[in-house]
């Protein structure tokens, strides 16, 4: 009688009958040894505990209020005459809102002259600069991959150019300032 059936005889006195479970080589349903099973298992346990203490945390999505200034360059009369306050801007070409137009401030085009190696700021006689500012809910993100002000998916920067459009006009604008209220 060997040592391994010694054991299994003295269990099944016990009313264990581990029989049912190991086979011949002392295998656990003929697949691994039980010390094995053990050892394995006490690494899965360790290796979730290690992943879930160290993972990222999720991203902040807040919707804030966003209000950001758009400069329109040299535009022409009957463009700053189609725009007016409490219009919807639309991004061209993804369709993203861009949210309602909340104050419209017109001023004459500033114009930079070149004669010979100077440069010479001159007003333009009938275009104008138009500054729109545009409210609308963004989510700001704080993560360890994207930080900034989202509209849907679309990035808000300061220093973007956008093509945009209201019901009436289409406009291209450079973003001058972005305000986030917390």
């Amino acid at each position: 009688m060997l040592k391994g059936d010694y054991q299994v005889d003295n269990w099944r006195r016990r009313g264990i009958d581990l029989i049912k479970f190991l086979d011949e080589q002392g295998k656990l349903f003929g697949l691994i040894n039980p010390l094995d099973l053990g050892v394995l298992l006490i690494l899965l346990i360790l290796g979730i505990k290690i992943i879930s203490d160290y993972r990222p945390e999720p991203l902040q999505l807040k919707q804030n209020p966003v209000t950001y200034g758009l400069l329109l360059r040299d535009a022409p009369p009957y463009l700053v005459e189609s725009i007016a306050v409490g219009q919807d801007l639309f991004l061209e070409d993804y369709h993203v809102y861009l949210g309602k137009i909340s104050a419209k401030k017109v001023q004459p085009a500033e114009l930079i002259i070149e004669v010979g190696e100077r440069a010479i700021v001159a007003t333009s006689p009938r275009n104008f600069d138009l500054r729109l500012e545009v409210r609308h809910k963004g989510r700001v993100i704080a993560g360890p991959s994207r930080i900034g002000v989202y509209f849907g998916k679309l990035a808000v920067r300061v220093g973007d150019r956008l093509k945009a459009y209201t019901m009436y006009s289409s406009i291209h604008g450079e973003i001058e300032y972005l305000r986030v209220k917390r």
